[in-house]
């Protein structure tokens, strides 16, 4: 007599206590992202932001402790965010090629509620204020973004891509400023702006305004073409 074969075990392997609290934070961060989004975090409660992740009212409080210490969770999950699409996008030489990749990743991403660019233009246009409980952590994710961009104004003098007299530091603050300002403007309701053409505008922009040598620039190349 035959015995009947046994099923293949498909248990999934439990995961540890380190990785069940990543994912609750996880989930608590996008669902603050969410809600600051739609109307902002000064009336946002901890409590509010657990109920909306799907857990008790407590769990945020439990993981974060405050409200200025998870706005400050928030502005790193944002960047954290970005900064994977950049990843996402085809690799480029640090320099000219990745500055000019940042521009076209920024105005061109896939998400169709924006909903990262507008819980960051909210944080910092909140953190403007006197009273501001995120003025110091949100100055500190800008300057992070700048000493970003200008690494690459940095490598691109070095390259001989750039001309010498270029300031890294006040370039840097140049393009994040025009970056935010146009998404500013565009996520006003009934705007009419076309950020495809504003993206363009802009590239065209930075190669002319702090180009070596503009008319010679061939525009970015990924690594792999270079290496051909």
């Amino acid at each position: 007599m035959r015995t009947a074969a046994k099923s293949p075990n498909t248990t999934l392997p439990r995961r540890t206590q380190m990785e069940r609290r990543a994912a609750a934070e996880a989930r608590l961060l996008e669902a603050a992202r969410e809600i600051v989004s739609r109307k902002g975090w000064v009336g946002m409660t901890l409590a509010e932001v657990g109920e909306a992740a799907g857990y008790s009212r407590g769990l945020a409080a439990h993981h974060f402790g405050s409200k200025p210490a998870l706005l400050r969770a928030l502005a790193a999950y944002i960047n954290q965010n970005f900064m994977h699409e950049l990843e996402r996008s085809p690799p480029a030489d640090e320099g000219m090629a990745s500055l000019l990749s940042f521009v076209d990743v920024y105005l061109g991403r896939a998400d169709g509620g924006w909903t990262n660019t507008r819980a960051l233009l909210v944080l910092m246009a909140e953190a403007t204020t006197d009273d501001s409980e995120t003025g110091e952590s949100l100055g500190r994710y800008n300057q992070s973004v700048i000493d970003f961009l200008a690494l690459h104004f940095r490598a691109a003098i070095a390259a001989g891509e750039m001309r010498k007299g270029v300031d890294p530091a006040t370039a840097a603050v140049i393009v994040l400023g025009a970056l935010r300002g146009v998404m500013l403007q565009a996520l006003l309701k009934e705007s009419t702006v076309d950020l495809r053409a504003v993206q363009k505008e802009l590239s065209t922009m930075i190669v002319q305004s702090f180009a070596q040598d503009p008319d010679a620039w061939q525009g970015p190349r990924s690594r792999n073409s270079r290496s051909r």
